[in-house]
């Protein structure tokens, strides 16, 4: 493996913070911020009476939980409460959704905070939301409980109330809970449970620019300045799962696999009546539309020839022959051609008119999973297939997936997947292993041939804005996200992990004398946790914890395994840390291990450096 590589990284980018930056560093990567309003979303329990009103102190051991019975059934993907900043905070405060067992909190399922930015010394009910956004039933009791993140001092506040009795506080961390007088002040809102359908942004020669997305059985416009939604059309079929969308004649069209195609000029919504029913999928290719019948899924359909809304009953081809049990699963225009996909392999149609329509198999026989996993860039188109992720050039399929094989084989439903290219990546969306939904995803850097992997990544169906924004829809609920805006999922810490490459040959023990880190530090401190791991045990025997501020780094704690040699070393500046040293211990094996979970707490490790000592092979 090539030094820097890394066999086991998660939510982790390369890159130099400043163009004239020459050391590239492994850095945390950032995560999606709000843009629309879920759909359906709306405030189910409340919480809000002043009676007896007091404050309930919150520490990073010092938890708090307020309890809450749910009125409604759907997706909790907010809530509000009643917070303030206490004793001069240095970290933000977390917000954990907990399941309830015998009265106390129970699973953990879900993680957001609130920033310390956003609180003020006076109450105020700050908004925390759910990346998530878990299933809750009504007539079912849950928890919403607060503490600081971990490495801050001072405290929180959290408004309390004496019209009931039902919170909870904890001295440890979570570990026993014990019962109050009091109630807290919170709200919570439920969104309907239903993916992101589709969408894609609307850019007419004359006119505002719009977002459009599907959801349930309507279309919606998206304001950009509130994230509220306008109803473009409704009445669509319920049966539908996705739609697929793309843009023509200052016209945005679309089609679900039910309904007729349509299309909508801005003001009004048309439908296509004269393809003889319904459409599935859409590309616009020599200034013809082309879709898919869902009734004879391997019937390709066109319209006349500048003339969308026109056909002929002619005027369609099998791909490659009628009820051939391989079904058309999608339509993608390339070097001038249009590629019809299926699911075991792919066609090409040359010419450009139905007189000189020539449908042949392509050289480079794979076929993709679905629509929603092929993207192309001028010189490939990457898709999803079963058994990989390839690149097609015009005239062969290339696997590139073979390093991250295990990722893909361990996805738990490759249909479920969808992608986009932006920013010189393919990035992929997918369930893993045995999640119903979209959680994770991998990264192809297509200039710097690299896979890189996320977690949390709560994703279906994202589209690029005009502006080359990355815009991520939600797997869980009808809502969009700004991708790549802030360090946190929508107020969900991050993991970050990165674990070098293995040190040794396995024939000869390696003293690992020091390990010296070079960190970049930033505005709030953290805890960014140093791990040693011996011939390849897995067991990280030898861990260390830098608490880096930006004031400078605190290393040591004087005990075996905190840094330093007996005693506190205080070194770094606000920018980069200086240089420390770290020992290890004999092995054939060494694996240096860098992990951090935080919200607003990015890692950025600029470089290591080892310091062996090899022993003689006797």
């Amino acid at each position: 493996m090539k030094d820097g590589a890394s066999p086991n990284y998660y939510n982790v980018r390369l890159y130099a913070r400043n163009s004239t930056d020459r050391r590239v560093a492994v850095g945390t990567r950032k995560g999606p911020s709000f843009y629309t309003v879920p759909l359906g979303e709306a405030v189910d329990q409340q919480q809000t009476s002043v009676t007896g009103a007091s404050d309930q102190t919150i520490t990073e051991t010092t938890w708090v939980g307020g309890k809450f019975t749910a009125g409604v059934s759907g997706r909790l993907s907010k809530v509000e409460l009643n917070v303030k900043l206490g004793t001069t905070p240095t970290q933000h405060l977390i917000v954990k959704v907990y399941s309830d067992s015998a009265g106390s909190p129970g699973t953990l399922m879900a993680t957001s905070s609130v920033l310390l930015g956003d609180a003020t010394t006076s109450y105020a009910y700050e908004t925390a939301r759910f990346i998530e956004a878990p299933v809750i039933a009504s007539g079912t009791a849950y928890w919403i409980v607060c503490s600081q993140q971990k490495g801050g001092a001072g405290n929180w506040m959290w408004s309390t109330t004496t019209t009931a009795t039902t919170s909870k506080t904890s001295t440890n961390s979570g570990g026993t809970w014990g019962a109050t007088s009091f109630d807290l002040n919170l709200k919570t809102y439920v969104s309907t449970s239903s993916k992101f359908m589709g969408g894609l942004r609307f850019t007419p020669s004359s006119g505002t620019n719009k977002t459009v997305i599907a959801h349930g059985t309507s279309a919606y416009s998206v304001n950009d300045l509130t994230g509220a939604t306008t109803l473009i059309e409704t009445g669509l079929s319920a049966s539908a799962t996705d739609y697929y969308f793309d843009q023509s004649d200052d016209k945005l069209f679309y089609t679900n696999g039910y309904d007729a195609p349509r299309y909508w000029n801005g003001t009004t919504v048309t439908a296509l009546t004269s393809y003889l029913g319904a459409g599935k999928f859409i590309a616009f290719h020599k200034n013809r539309l082309f879709t898919v019948d869902p009734t004879d899924p391997t019937k390709v359909k066109y319209s006349e020839l500048g003339d969308y809304a026109a056909s002929q009953s002619t005027n369609f081809f099998y791909a490659p022959s009628p009820k051939s049990g391989d079904p058309v699963v999608g339509l993608h225009v390339f070097q001038d051609n249009l590629l019809v996909f299926t699911r075991k392999t792919k066609y090409v149609l040359y010419g450009d008119d139905p007189g000189n329509f020539v449908l042949r198999q392509s050289s480079g026989k794979r076929g993709a999973v679905s629509q929603n996993v092929i993207q192309s860039d001028p010189n490939y188109v990457y898709y999803l297939s079963d058994n990989g992720v390839y690149r097609y050039n015009g005239s062969a399929d290339e696997l590139m997936s073979d390093t991250i094989q295990t990722e893909v084989d361990s996805m738990n439903d490759k249909t479920k997947a969808s992608a986009v290219i932006q920013n010189n990546y393919y990035r992929l969306y997918y369930p893993s292993q045995t999640s119903p939904t979209s959680d994770a995803s991998i990264l192809w850097d297509t200039l710097n041939k690299f896979w890189l992997r996320d977690t949390g990544t709560y994703v279906y169906r994202p589209f690029v804005l005009e502006d080359d924004t990355l815009i991520e829809g939600s797997s869980v609920v009808g809502q969009l996200f700004y991708a790549e805006t802030q360090y946190s999922d929508m107020g969900r810490p991050i993991e970050f992990v990165y674990w070098t490459k293995c040190f040794g040959d396995g024939i000869r023990k390696i003293l690992l004398r020091r390990v010296v880190p070079s960190i970049r530090l930033q505005t709030q401190p953290y805890d960014l946790d140093v791990m040693i791991d011996v011939d390849q045990r897995n067991t990280a025997s030898i861990g260390y914890t830098v608490d880096a501020q930006a004031s400078g780094s605190k290393w040591g704690a004087g005990s075996p395994t905190n840094w330093g040699a007996g005693s506190t070393v205080l070194w770094g500046s606000a920018t980069v840390s200086s240089p420390t040293v770290m020992t290890g211990t004999e092995a054939y094996w060494h694996q240096i291990r860098f992990e951090h979970t935080g919200v607003d707490t990015p890692v950025e490790i600029l470089s290591y450096l080892l310091q062996i000592r090899v022993r003689r092979t006797e």
